[in-house]
């Protein structure tokens, strides 16, 4: 497993101690080079065994110069090399190894690969590994072989980040905050600090020094000065730190009312650490002492650590990392929802379209887009732990997608975080550049992560009712993108908000509906601005009347039925009303004056009113939703004719007249369009289907 199996536990600390024994002392009072082969090689195994790769790789190495070759000796060698994410050593040594060409280690060329893969030897690492895929039969071939494969995979997927990478600048945020050993798990205190956690050492930590020179990890405190940092000191504004604890990887909840982080115990005269999570609660003006959770959390005999905060409907998640059973394998992201009175519900895993049977960890979930950030060795990557992002909550997600070049790179790549501005940031990681103790990408470090300003312009009004001014409350509005795509819908209010994540440069537009009423529409264009900007856009709906609506200029050929082509404007204007109260049902009622008998204007209307009928049939409104009905001239709405008796031209004109009115809605009707990018809601998401892991790739 990689070197985070020992480390992600709490935070990436090295295994680079050499463990004080009564053994290694009374070695250690001998130079190595005057060891017996015999003796330099079990002083070697043992400060393996307990996790001291940094001092065993000097003991083996010894024995290496006393006998070259020894394929025992270049294993563990390279393989203490790996650990310590010296990854140029372990490429030279793990290429002795395969060129020794002993059966008893047939996954030397896997792990050759990975170690080209984590020098950016992209096309060499993946040859490698697909003559490894297909050649080895060993061990667990099946899970190991298709580890090979995705690790290729891999590589081609490097290769292209590589070569479209992302608008990002990532730069180191210098020594005042990064110092040797490592850094990690960022929580930024709005714009003025930085608070995070950190082993710092100018030298290799032996592990009896952890105890007598209280070399613990702490969480760190470090003001900002404009785009740069002060000298980071421990942190005493809250009882976090603790004196013969590691403690670390810290988070806010959302009303910044609790704090969550994890302390680990180290196991006596080992590397190995048993961690748990802890909160502490803000009352009466001040931090309380840390309390554990309980076992429903802190899983007995666990890893627990690295909690984050996230929200849903039913109230805040918390989710952490651990290796309880019932996982995917490995170091897996789990959650529990913690209702109203703050008792936190079953655990359940994230599911497979987060966690795989490699390790997952280092979770930060932003609640303004609703997307879950985390890193995994066992997704496909560029190397090492890459950087994924995936939207949703809890168990139902969006396919996590690697978030690329220049935020991962061939090695590890984890504790990606945002700022409230939504466009900086941060992440560890121990790519070149890091401050080290060994080699050029032992140790991480804090870097910053800043994207181009993202400027949010959100769309904000009231629904009223066309005719009193009042607030229509209750209508659903629907946002609709510049294709006529849903991307979003609202509930109107009192000051309601339609849709935050329009862009500039495109028209919108806007439709309210409410049984009862006419859809209500509006439309607009976004104005770039240099700032977050809320544009506000009312919506006015008329309720639907019970009298007939009268439909304007319709002209008719003389004495005929048949529609003349300028009475297809205001019929078009009839479509979208149609279009837009797709439940509606409506009469077309045609009416004619009294010039000519009853029996013939009865007749005549009856034609007329058809023919708009058959217009709307053609554009498309279904049969069922018209009906064509003839009223001749027995609905004047002027007089014929005048008190006199003469002729009334203005009457008659009004009296030849085409209508309509709402006479009917089909049940269940409603206006419905094309889902554009509706942007997120996490009840949208469907339940991901469970599979199997060889369901999960088809060949």
């Amino acid at each position: 497993m990689r070197h985070l199996k020992f480390t992600l536990l709490l935070a990436f600390v090295f295994q680079m101690g050499t463990v004080i024994s009564q053994d290694s002392q009374d070695a250690q009072e001998i130079p190595i080079q005057k060891l017996s082969f015999k003796k330099s090689l079990k002083m070697g195994d043992y400060l393996y065994s307990i996790g001291s790769f940094y001092n065993a790789a000097q003991y083996y190495l010894s024995v290496n110069e006393k006998q070259a070759g020894n394929a025992y000796v270049l294993s563990q060698i390279a393989d203490c090399e790996f650990k310590l994410r010296d990854y140029e050593q372990a490429e030279k040594w793990y290429k002795d190894l395969v060129d020794a060409n002993d059966p008893l280690y047939p996954l030397a060329p896997y792990y050759y690969g990975l170690s080209l893969k984590a020098n950016g030897k992209y096309a060499e690492a993946k040859s490698v590994l697909n003559t490894f895929e297909k050649s080895y039969k060993g061990v667990n071939a099946q899970t190991i072989k298709k580890s090979a494969k995705n690790q290729a995979k891999g590589c081609d997927l490097a290769v292209l980040k590589l070569e479209n990478p992302d608008t990002v600048k990532i730069t180191h945020i210098g020594a005042n905050v990064n110092a040797p050993y490592t850094e990690f798990a960022p929580v930024p205190m709005g714009d003025s600090a930085l608070l995070f956690s950190s082993l710092k050492s100018d030298t290799i930590i032996i592990l009896d020094d952890i105890k007598k020179n209280n070399a613990y990890a702490k969480f760190y405190h470090a003001k900002k000065n404009g785009e740069t940092f002060e000298k980071a000191t421990v942190y005493t504004g809250a009882p976090f730190n603790s004196e013969n604890s590691h403690a670390g990887n810290g988070c806010f909840s959302a009303d910044k009312k609790r704090f969550y982080f994890t302390r680990c115990d180290q196991v006596t005269d080992s590397m190995r650490m048993i961690c748990n999570l802890f909160v502490s609660d803000f009352k009466g003006g001040k931090w309380n002492d840390p309390q554990k959770l309980d076992d429903k959390i802190n899983f007995p005999g666990a890893t627990n650590t690295q909690p984050c905060m996230g929200i849903s409907k039913q109230g805040d998640v918390l989710y952490w990392v651990s290796d309880r059973t019932n996982g995917e394998g490995g170091l897996d992201i789990w959650f529990s929802l913690i209702d109203k009175t703050g008792k936190y519900g079953n655990p359940q895993n994230c599911g497979r379209k987060i966690n795989t049977a490699g390790n997952e960890g280092t979770p930060f979930y932003d609640p303004k887009t609703g997307t879950l950030y985390f890193s995994s060795e066992g997704q496909i990557g560029m190397g090492g732990y890459d950087i994924f992002k995936t939207r949703g909550s809890q168990k139902k997600w969006e396919a996590a997608a690697n978030l690329g070049y220049p935020e991962n790179s061939s090695v590890d790549d984890m504790y990606f975080t945002m700022d409230d501005n939504g466009y900086t940031g941060y992440l560890v990681s121990n790519r070149v550049g890091t401050i080290s103790v060994k080699s050029k990408t032992c140790c991480d470090d804090i870097w910053r992560v800043e994207y181009p300003k993202r400027v949010l312009y959100a769309v904000r009004g009231n629904v009223y009712d066309q005719d009193t001014r009042e607030l229509v409350p209750g209508a659903k509005v629907l946002f609709l993108d510049d294709q006529q795509k849903q991307i979003g819908q609202a509930v109107s209010s009192k000051d309601t908000l339609y849709y935050w994540g329009t862009r500039p440069h495109k028209v919108y537009s806007l439709k309210a509906t409410k049984e009862g009423y006419f859809t209500g529409s509006a439309t607009f264009s976004v104005t770039q601005k240099e700032n977050d900007d809320t544009l506000r856009v009312d919506l006015f709906m008329k309720k639907i009347p019970n009298e007939p609506i009268r439909i304007r200029n319709i002209f008719y050929d003389f004495d005929k039925a048949s529609l003349r082509s300028e009475s297809h404007t205001p019929l078009d204007t009839l479509y979208g009303i149609l279009q837009d109260n797709p439940a509606i049902i409506i009469e077309i009622g045609a009416n004619t004056d009294s010039k000519g008998n009853d029996e013939y204007n009865l007749k005549l209307s009856q034609a007329r009113a058809q023919s708009v009928v058959d217009y709307l049939l053609q554009k498309g409104i279904p049969g069922e939703r018209l009906q064509a009905k003839g009223y001749g001239e027995t609905k004047p709405i002027a007089p014929n004719t005048m008190a006199n008796g003469k002729d009334n031209p203005e009457g008659r004109q009004l009296n030849r007249r085409t209508e309509f009115r709402i006479i009917g809605e089909i049940a269940g009707k409603e206006l419905i369009y094309e889902q554009g990018n509706p942007g997120f809601d996490p009840d949208t998401i469907e339940e991901e289907e469970e599979q199997l892991p060889e369901e999960e790739e088809k060949e």
